[in-house]
């Protein structure tokens, strides 16, 4: 099922003015900071985060790669891109540049050296927008992902609030038993860790160049 990009528009655009201090909390930053630390990150690294949002991982990857680093930021929401621009500004960040646009149709120059999906099942689900993403990356380029899935078929309270999550923050309503598995078509060696009584996952490892070379 494809991303509609109308639909995800309008969802955040309502979303945008209080998710950070809602939605934010409820996915768990302890999560995303595990995910940030399998990219191994280094000083002067250029990551991308796809579907940033407000920016909420922002501050993790600053820490790790300075000021001589570059952080690409891509969300579809103008909304949510906006409080970004705000954070951005706020912390007087200088090496980061944000990108208002699909993940399948995102464009920016040169090679990353991370990539990072935090809670962004939609482009997670989109072999256009992976293909696309990882064309700037090299054999050397790491990836890491977290988000929600559905837990063991006897955690059935889990589901439900799994299932409410989902039709809350998604467009695409499939894959979420294994979130990974398209990613692992272009990351061989992907390794996944879970929490949250298994509804929350980490997913990481190295973008095998030659599967991104693919048409």
């Amino acid at each position: 099922m494809a991303t509609s990009y109308k639909l995800v528009k309008e969802i955040y655009r309502h979303h945008a003015p209080w998710y950070d201090r809602v939605a934010a909390p409820i996915f768990g930053s302890p999560f995303q900071q595990e995910a940030i630390s399998y990219l191994d990150l280094k000083t002067g690294d250029v990551v991308v985060d796809v579907a940033c949002g407000t920016g909420g991982n922002f501050n993790f990857i600053e820490q790790c790669i300075g000021d001589s680093g570059h952080l690409i930021g891509i969300d579809l929401s103008a909304e949510m891109l906006q409080q970004a621009h705000l954070r951005v500004a706020a912390n007087q960040w200088r090496n980061v540049t944000l990108i208002n646009s699909p993940a399948e149709e995102a464009q920016f120059s040169g090679t990353a050296n991370a990539f990072l999906f935090s809670f962004a099942h939609d482009a997670l689900q989109s072999p256009v927008a992976l293909r696309n993403l990882f064309q700037h990356a090299t054999e050397l380029t790491r990836v890491a992902a977290c988000g929600i899935k559905l837990a063991p078929w006897w955690n059935f309270p889990m589901n439900c609030l799994i299932f409410q999550i989902d039709q809350l923050y998604h467009t695409v309503h499939t894959g979420l038993a294994k979130p990974w598995n398209i990613l692992a078509e272009f990351v061989s060696d992907l390794e996944i860790n879970s929490g949250a009584f298994d509804t929350v996952y980490v997913a990481y490892g190295t973008v095998t160049r030659t599967r991104t070379q693919e048409s």
